[in-house]
């Protein structure tokens, strides 16, 4: 149901009903159309106003303080710097005159007779230096004895005088003397005689008259003003405008003293009752204050001045906001009715483009579900990538141009040693392997060259770990340019170990061919050389000849041993354990070997621990380990040197101990790396560079280790350590 719209107006006045096309209320005149325009005019106006004049006050204030501000500082400035100049200037004429009268204080004589001849020369020193007006000497007692005027009387009471019997130099500040009837500034020093012993007093008056010239005038303004004052606040300086020395104050009587401290910059009123600014410090020796100050309304009659004309200024500015105000107002007024009628022009055509904007909105609805789908398609591609790259054992870094790392993977965390994030962190601060210069000038060349790399093997070390690195580099061209580029780390240690270790492999095998051939080479004629050398013995009936063919029997025994040693590391049987007495085993060896040439040349001392306990071995492979030792020792050794061989039972474990140490040349560090080796041999064309790899294999088949240490020129220690029984291994009776 529609209403149609209604032919009357009801006046807000009376109430009386009017025709739509009245303009004023039939019954109270009342108009019945307000003229909105017309207050929207003055309203517009006024915040107009407002908005212009409520900055244009606060300018001005924050300019009126500022400039204030400006000008009391550099007042104070000035002032403080007149009383640091002038300050600087009395102390460096104070010690001028200390010195001057040091100089005097001395002389040849022994009493105070003889420096009596000394008075035309004080009197020449006076006029020599007119910052003196006075030179006086007195005794111990006090009483003056010598003075360049006509003064005499006692000073035993001052204060200097007391001081300077005491070897002081003393200065007494600005007082009134009554010995000279006026003010007064003495310097004292002990006179002492050619001895160095004290026999009076010398005192001299500072000329005030040219001690108050040297306060340097930095006039300001006609009122400033610069004096000194005591710690009560009395003038010991004249006054330019009227402060008398030691009579009156510097400041105004009833105020307290405003000079206190070391030093300030204030504003009080002075004598006379004037607002003044000050700057004063302090002369802690002579307990006097030096002060510069400057009447307040002198010093701020330019900042007066600037504010009336800012003021002047601004009334200018605000009658000229006001007119212009009116005129805006006016302007705003005219344009919000045109806008009004456009506004409306505008509606109406609104309502006719509304369905086109709603079909619209339907459509931008329907993209923007397209658009989220999209995103969660992209957000899942991105955390499967993610995935991949974190899957990948090699460490994956991301770079920008600027060096700093856009991405890494777990693997290269792990590479790195580190657990913090490095997103966004500098590569070159990220690991100590970036800091390499061939890796670092490698990743600086995929930006400046835009070609790729990859190290090989490239050693490192990462928090004290030593490690083998494969490093590729490789830029990445995108739409904006060459800014990114990518780096993958992959760890090759274990590879490089392996590789090691077949290399190893290899050698043995070698060596397990080489000593196949070998033994069964030697072996088939050791065989009938034992056989016949069993016939000789057996046959042979002179005793001592008999025992020679045993002892050769038994060598030919020990041959035989050694090929089935070199089998048995070719082709490892396992050893054939018994309980066995080391001790005796080592004293046996050493008995066999030391007849031999090469140990005659020697001396082999035993420090056998007797209460080492007996261990389960195979006799004749630790007798082969023993020989092999001392036979290297004894090659390394020069003649006169000493082998020692040591037995102990290890602290708080079931191992025992054999340590074999020599005096000669040692091994060098490269070479002790590899002493283990099959054929590696430093007897050059002696040596096959088997014994110690054969000793290595018999030691290792008693769960045991050798240990070498070694200093080049002072000889080499092998710790040979095995346990002291074998578990789980039959084990025999005791051998004695």
């Amino acid at each position: 149901m529609t209403t149609e719209p209604s032919n009357t107006l009801i006046c807000e006045k009376c109430g009386q009903q009017n025709d739509k096309n009245n303009k004023l209320c039939r019954s109270c005149g009342t108009p019945l159309y307000k003229n909105y325009y017309r207050g929207l005019w003055f309203r517009n106006m006024v915040v107009t106003f407002a908005l212009f004049i409520v900055p244009l006050v606060i300018v001005f204030y924050i300019l009126n303080f500022e400039v204030t501000s400006s000008f009391e500082h550099q007042i104070q400035t000035s002032l403080d710097y007149s009383v640091n100049v002038n300050a600087r200037i009395i102390r460096l004429f104070l010690e001028e005159r200390q010195k001057d009268l040091l100089s005097i204080a001395d002389f040849d004589g022994m009493t105070l007779t003889e420096a009596g001849s000394r008075v035309n020369y004080f009197k020449r020193f006076i006029r020599n230096k007119p910052e003196f007006d006075l030179l006086v000497v007195a005794d111990t007692t006090g009483t003056i004895v010598m003075a360049t005027d006509d003064i005499h009387g006692s000073i035993k009471t001052r204060t200097y005088f007391k001081h300077s019997l005491r070897g002081e130099f003393y200065n007494s500040g600005i007082f009134y003397s009554d010995i000279l009837d006026t003010t007064a500034m003495v310097v004292s020093s002990p006179f002492r005689n050619r001895a160095g012993r004290i026999i009076g007093v010398i005192l001299a008056n500072i000329s005030l008259k040219n001690f108050y010239n040297l306060i340097l005038d930095l006039r300001i303004g006609k009122t400033s003003e610069i004096f000194l004052v005591d710690e009560n606040g009395y003038f010991l300086s004249p006054s330019k405008l009227g402060g008398d020395v030691l009579t009156q104050v510097a400041y105004l009587k009833g105020d307290p003293n405003p000079h206190t401290g070391s030093d300030g910059l204030l504003m009080h009123r002075d004598y006379r009752g004037e607002k003044v600014i000050c700057a004063y410090k302090k002369n802690n020796d002579l307990h006097w204050y030096l002060i510069s100050e400057m009447d307040v309304d002198e010093a701020l009659a330019p900042v007066n001045a600037l504010k009336n004309i800012m003021l002047l200024t601004f009334v200018i500015v605000g009658l000229f906001l006001i007119g212009s105000s009116i005129i805006f107002s006016r302007q705003v007024t005219s344009m919000l009715k045109n806008l009004t009628a456009s506004l409306k022009a505008a509606l109406d055509d609104s309502s006719a483009k509304k369905e086109m904007i709603n079909t619209i909105n339907i459509e931008l609805r329907k993209r923007l579900k397209e658009c989220q789908s999209l995103s969660t398609r992209l957000n899942i591609s991105e955390v499967n990538l993610k995935n991949i790259a974190n899957s990948i054992t090699s460490g994956l870094i991301a770079v920008n141009r600027e060096y700093r790392i856009t991405y890494c993977n777990n693997a290269a965390r792990v590479l790195l040693h580190t657990a913090y994030d490095l997103l966004d962190k500098n590569l070159f601060e990220a690991g100590t392997v970036f800091s390499d210069p061939v890796i670092k000038k490698a990743i600086e060349d995929l930006f400046t060259k835009g070609s790729g790399f990859r190290l090989d093997r490239k050693n490192v070390e990462i928090d004290g770990v030593h490690m083998t690195l494969t490093i590729a580099g490789f830029p990445v061209q995108t739409f904006d340019g060459l800014n990114t580029a990518t780096l993958l780390l992959t760890d090759i240690s274990d590879l490089e170990l392996m590789n090691a270790q077949m290399a190893d492999y290899e050698k043995l095998s070698a060596l397990s061919q080489l000593a196949l051939g070998a033994a069964h080479e030697i072996n088939n004629p050791l065989q009938g050389i034992t056989s016949y050398l069993e016939m000789l013995r057996d046959e042979e009936t002179d005793v001592e000849n008999k025992t020679r063919t045993q002892a050769v029997l038994d060598n030919a025994y020990r041959i035989s041993e050694t090929i089935r040693g070199l089998l048995n590391f070719a082709r490892p049987t396992p050893p054939s354990f018994t309980k066995k007495n080391l001790n005796k085993l080592i004293i046996e060896t050493i008995s066999f070997l030391k007849h031999q040439p090469l140990f005659k040349k020697l001396k082999i001392e035993n420090n056998l621990n007797e209460a080492l306990p007996t261990v389960t071995a195979d006799a004749n492979q630790m007798r082969q380990v023993l020989i092999n030792i001392l036979l290297n020792a004894a090659q390394a050794t020069p003649e006169g040197g000493t082998i020692t061989v040591n037995t102990a039972k290890v602290k708080f474990e079931e191992f025992v101990e054999i340590t074999v140490t020599d005096t000669g040349m040692g091994i060098k560090e490269e070479d002790l790396k590899k002493v283990f080796d099959p054929f590696f041999t430093t007897k050059k064309g002696t040596g096959t560079g088997l014994g110690l790899s054969i000793s290595l294999s018999y030691i290792k088949n008693h769960n045991g280790d050798i240990h070498i240490s070694s200093t080049v020129s002072k000889g080499t220690s092998v710790r040979i350590v095995v346990p002291v029984r074998q578990k789980g291994r039959v084990q025999g009776e005791v051998i004695e």
